[in-house]
């Protein structure tokens, strides 16, 4: 039975209309970037005509498409376009898209990238195939997701039991499940794609960090959710933003799981 949320991504969690959302997602870009620019750069070369970037955030994925693509059209969408700029890339479009509701022709991409994307939508797995169905035969995936494993091996046990806190309020207000990529990999070949890899990161979270500055900013907009939580203290959830404002704390971040796979060529006629 599917379980109902109240809101989903974007609505009011991590919604673009919040005034530090834009600082958040760029920290995250400076955690991510560099692994989502070597699992590209990684692919076999191969003509690219067709690009597809899910998700886009603040395009920095896309832009990356664009520059190492310059002979393909990108296609970058998200439900909110307010940070989104193609301003010098005259082959990047961007697109408002609901991935779990708005669809695109069988085989229409060579080369599709999404970042942080399906472990947010309780219905991970009906999009994760029809991602599948979007590629053309013989284009690659590159799908990369957040994972929550590291944090149990956190020793500082305020920033242990707030960090985790994190992952349940977003369990409960939009469906996240940040357990489930580590079954990515399994879930892509049942999908019906060949030649899955998987690579796991894990950064680390310090008041200097990209990731320490991304998880302040999360943890401070949903603190208050977050107090609400059983085995959460009123003092917790500052504790833990002061921690993450100095120096002191170094502690495991959450992992990003990268899949890279191919919807196999059509056989042979």
């Amino acid at each position: 039975m599917t379980t109902r949320h109240s809101e989903r991504y974007g609505d009011d969690v991590f919604s673009h209309a919040h005034a530090d959302e834009r600082e958040r997602l760029e920290a995250l870009c400076a955690v991510l970037d560099p692994v989502s620019f070597e699992a590209l750069d990684a692919l076999p070369r191969r003509s690219v005509r067709r690009c597809l970037e899910l998700a886009a955030g603040t395009g920095s994925v896309a832009r990356r498409l664009a520059e190492r693509h310059p002979a393909a059209q990108v296609t970058a969408t998200d439900l909110d376009l307010r940070f989104l700029d193609a301003a010098g890339h005259a082959n990047l479009e961007y697109v408002r898209h609901d991935v779990t509701s708005d669809g695109f022709p069988d085989a229409s991409f060579d080369l599709i990238h999404a970042r942080y994307l399906l472990s947010h939508l309780p219905e991970r797995g009906r999009v994760l195939a029809d991602i599948a169905g979007w590629l053309a035969p013989g284009g690659q995936v590159v799908l990369e997701e957040s994972a929550l494993f590291p944090l149990w091996a956190a020793r500082d046990e305020t920033y242990r039991r707030v960090s985790m806190g994190v992952f349940t309020v977003l369990a409960e207000r939009i469906g996240t499940d940040c357990e489930w990529p580590l079954d990515l990999p399994r879930e892509a070949a049942e999908c019906g794609l060949t030649d899955v890899k998987m690579r796991i990161t894990c950064p680390t979270t310090a008041h200097d960090t990209p990731m320490g500055r991304f998880w302040r900013l999360t943890i401070r907009h949903l603190g208050p959710a977050i107090t609400e939580l059983p085995g959460i203290g009123p003092d917790d959830v500052p504790a833990v933003i002061d921690r993450l404002s100095r120096p002191g704390l170094i502690e495991p971040g959450m992992a990003t799981v990268t899949v890279t796979a191919t919807r196999p060529a059509s056989p042979a006629r």
